[in-house]
């Protein structure tokens, strides 16, 4: 067990958008995952909260979508609604969190690396905090623990225990990032955060795949907060680049 101050834990929320695959690859470019990296968790869901009370006012599908599902997902909200819940939560918190965007290109995977699903998830998490969060984060110094909470339903059941094992051997000693990871699956529907971040994965995925327009004024919005104010793509740069032109 690690005692830790708030100052000294990190809180980090991670979803996907889109999948890894080398079917039909012209309609499944893209694979995204989004991190939200924050000191203060219950200040950005009570914003989140708001955001999605006023939501369910100004239009009751939503209503109906939250009883019978339990959550609203990103994919369910357009660009034009989700630009209201993200300019809310930068008013008031834009101090309190920061984004991490990573972009997998299925054009450019072999087959043998995304055979196992787990082991790419992993790897690129493991190449981001290496190329990105440590060089470029806020919260790169003075983290003892990154607390790390993922949707259950993003990994198989047999490898869901294997990402803290595999963080705490690369980021533990050699070069450490923190003293220690702890790593947690969750159930979407009980976890704000991770809708929240649901949210902004998806926002970035139907800006890379489907060059939803809308989805140019929330990217910009987001990216701002985004660290490094730019996506990490995966292998390489290559031609992956954000759709910002109207």
């Amino acid at each position: 067990m690690y005692e830790t101050t708030e100052k000294s834990r990190l809180n980090v929320y991670i979803d996907e958008s889109g999948s890894i695959t080398k079917t039909k690859v012209s309609q499944n470019q893209y694979f995204v995952i989004a991190i939200l990296f924050t000191r203060n968790p219950q200040k950005i869901k009570r914003q989140f909260r708001k955001g999605i009370s006023a939501l369910i006012k100004k239009n009751p599908k939503y209503k109906k979508i939250l009883e019978e599902k339990g959550e609203i997902k990103g994919s369910e909200v357009s660009e034009h609604r989700k630009k209201e819940i993200y300019r809310r939560i930068i008013r008031n918190c834009a101090d309190e969190f920061e984004l991490g965007i990573i972009v997998l290109d299925n054009r450019y995977t072999l087959d043998s690396f995304i055979q196992n699903h787990a082991r790419t998830f992993n790897y690129i998490l493991q190449l981001y905090f290496e190329n990105v969060y440590r060089k470029q984060s806020r919260y790169a110094g003075g983290t003892d623990v990154m607390s790390i909470v993922i949707d259950e339903q993003n990994i198989a059941t047999d490898t869901r225990y294997t990402l803290n094992e595999y963080l705490e051997q690369h980021f533990t000693v050699y070069r450490p990032l923190c003293d220690h990871f702890d790593v947690r699956y969750v159930d979407s529907k009980n976890h704000l955060l991770i809708q929240l971040i649901d949210f902004v994965a998806n926002t970035f995925y139907r800006n890379l795949e489907k060059h939803d327009e809308i989805s140019i004024q929330t990217v910009n919005m987001l990216r701002e907060h985004v660290c490094g104010k730019d996506i990490f793509v995966f292998p390489n740069k290559h031609d992956t680049t954000l759709y910002l032109h109207t």
